[in-house]
Order: C-alpha cells, then structure tokens, then sequence
C-alpha cells in the first residue's frame, strides 16, 4: 500500500511564518510537521510515499531526501499550480490502493492504523469545536452523505484529510477536472463513501497560534535528556536539551520543554510549560519563556517576557522586549477568526529594545522595529517602524 502526502501547499494562512517555507515545515517539538506522518507511517509499515510538492519544494526535498533517513522511499510529484487537493491527488496517480493525508496535518501512528484498515474508499473524520475550519461530514449510518461547509454546532464530525481509496477517486477526479472543479470534497461527494472516526492523534494547524496545540501534543511525549553544559541551575520535569547547549547558573527550566543544539540560556532565565526552542537559540539573563516556540537561530535579549507565541527564524529581539496575551477577533479569509495568545514574529525580524505587543499580533518576516514602540496592528513583511 502506497500513502500519498499532499504537501504543495503555500500556506497562507500561516503568513508570516510561511514566507519563506511551506507550511508542512514550520517545525513543531524542533521537528516538520511533516515529519509525524512519515515517522508514523514507517511505524505501520508503510514504507512507499509519494509526496505532492510545490511551494518551496527544495526544503521539503532537501531535508526528506530519499526518505532512506527515515526509513521510507519517498518519491516526488511537483504541482506547478495550486489547483486544489484534487488536483495535487490526481498528480500521484496509481493502480493500487492508497492513504491519503494532508502534510500540514500532524498524525499518529494509531490514526494511521485506524484508517489503514478500513475498506477502499473510507474517509476518516474527528469531532471538533472549530467547525468552521473544516468541511463537516454529514452521514446516514456508516456512510457519508455529503461533505458540506462549516455549521454552528458545539461539536462536529469534520474531514481530516485523511483516506483510503482506490483507483476510483481518479476516475471521478478526471470528470470533475473537465469542469474546472479542482477540490477533493467536490470528488468524495460524487462517491460511495464510508467514514471512520479518529478519536485522537489528529492535531491541524490551520492559523499560526494553532501550533501551540501541536507544540503541545508532542511535547507530552518528552523523555528526560540533558546534554550540553549545566551550570546550577533547576531543571524540573520531562526536559529535553541538545548537545553543545549551555545552561547558565540561576536559570529555571520546568515543563515539557525542549531545547536543540548549540543553544545558550543565560543566567536566571526562566523557561517553563509546553516550549520548544530550535538550534542555535540564546535566550540572555532575566528572560522569561512560557508556552511558546522559538524556531532555529533566533536572538532573545535581556529581560525579555515572552507568553504564548510563535517566533520564527533568525529572529533578532533586543533587550526588555514584552508580549502581552489574551483574545482578538481578526477578519482571515472573510472569517472572523477568535484567536487567544500572544505574538507572531516571521522570519528575520529585528526588533528593538523595550518594545511592547499586543495580544495577537503578527510581525512579518525581514521587519524592523525601533526601540520603544508598542505593536497594537499586524506589521507586514519588509515593513519598518520607526
């Protein structure tokens, strides 16, 4: 059986986290989202992955290679336009079976299992409060009715994205190509189509605050394992540290946190909760870090308080930079979204000192803020305030 990963997408939802990279590898736990699925799949023993690919392509084929790291073979198919899901699936067209699975989705090994062993043509769907995210899947019995939009309810069987199908989705994709109709719920719901519910092991991302929940999904499965250099400082709970990473004295580490390579946290700061720091971080003295992400190569100054948040790449902060968290309501898609946290900073952003962000908030990525300023709008990217 062949599994066949849709992971062409830019992710514009995402921006700015996306400006650089796709989304599948916006890195949660300090690995790709991407990279949960095709560790799941090789546990399932499904070894043969074609993986739909597009935007910024080469970070996805650069890092997954052959696949032999990771104990697959992965073979590429390139989707010059983004049609839509129908059409990124009709591109790694085949005679056999399939799975089928959204890259920016992350998925266990006991979610593949479940949608493994259904018969062909069998969708997997999960219970969710955040039914205007998903298509809901409206169903008499064991089968699928149709797959419609969002509808208020406080809890709803939606469509992860996952499936088993055979060699009749193509059929059906190939008519509906002729009509310009390019989405695969356009094509499940011209189908015979059964459904299976996935109790756990499905998280989606589908706006950067979204990540938290990942980060914090995998997170829980943290082992103890510290390397580097500690001086005295506390280190409490399931924490995870790389090696050539220093700990200065006076800093306090508790939680499920998970810091990479070649990092160094400074003296009396203080990182708790669910967080994930990458490779090469410094995280100077006095700072605090609670239930954030902080992607690879990112500067953090003096004093710095940072709740809640998605920091990307590369990230310069100066000293006494301050996030403050709570709820927004922002209009995304022609959708009034409810977000809750604290920041998003992209790729490259240089930001001076004592500046101060509202809840919710987005930096763009190449941005530079002066010293003193307080963020109450989103910044666009290559934008400077001063």
């Amino acid at each position: 059986m062949r599994a066949v990963i849709l992971a062409g997408g830019e992710g514009m939802r995402m921006r700015p986290l996306t400006a650089f990279m796709p989304k599948v590898m916006l890195p949660v736990g300090n690995r790709p989202i991407l990279e949960y699925t095709i560790d799941a799949l090789a546990k399932n023993e499904i070894f043969d992955i074609t993986l739909v690919v597009g935007y910024h392509r080469d970070k996805v084929m650069q890092y997954f290679g052959s696949g032999k790291e990771f104990g697959v073979n992965i073979e590429y198919v390139y989707q010059r336009k983004q049609l839509g899901t129908a059409h990124a699936l009709s591109l790694a067209k085949t005679d056999d079976d399939l799975l089928l699975f959204y890259g920016d989705n992350i998925v266990d090994r006991k979610a593949i299992e479940t949608i493994k062993n259904t018969p062909a043509n069998t969708i997997a769907g999960a219970y969710s409060t955040k039914y205007a995210r998903y298509g809901i899947i409206k169903v008499n019995g064991k089968h699928v009715v149709r797959i419609v939009e969002g509808e208020p309810n406080e809890k709803t069987l939606v469509f992860t994205g996952m499936a088993h199908f055979n060699h009749e989705i193509f059929e059906v994709i190939d008519d509906l190509k002729r009509e310009g109709i390019y989405d695969l719920t356009d094509a499940i719901n011209k189908m015979k189509v059964e459904y299976v519910t996935i109790k756990e092991g499905w998280r989606d991302a589908t706006y950067p605050l979204d990540l938290l929940e990942m980060n914090t999904l995998v997170l829980r499965k943290n082992v103890r394992k510290i390397s580097g250099k500690i001086e005295r400082a506390s280190i409490i709970g399931n924490v995870e540290i790389g090696e050539e990473t220093k700990i200065h004295a006076g800093a306090y580490i508790k939680g499920n946190v998970r810091i990479g390579k070649n990092c160094e946290i400074g003296p009396n700061a203080v990182i708790t909760g669910d967080t994930s720091i990458g490779d090469g971080v410094i995280i100077e003295s006095l700072s605090h870090v609670e239930n954030t992400i902080i992607m690879s190569g990112s500067h953090i100054g003096v004093g710095s308080i940072i709740r809640n948040s998605v920091i990307g790449r590369d990230v310069q902060i100066s000293p006494r930079f301050t996030v403050l968290t709570g709820e927004r309501e922002k209009i995304t898609g022609g959708k009034i979204v409810k977000m809750d946290g604290g920041a998003i900073i992209g790729d490259g952003a240089n930001i001076g000192a004592s500046v101060v962000v509202h809840p919710c908030r987005s930096i763009g990525a190449n941005t530079i803020i002066s010293d003193l300023k307080v963020i109450t709008e989103d910044i666009n990217d290559n934008e400077s305030v001063r």
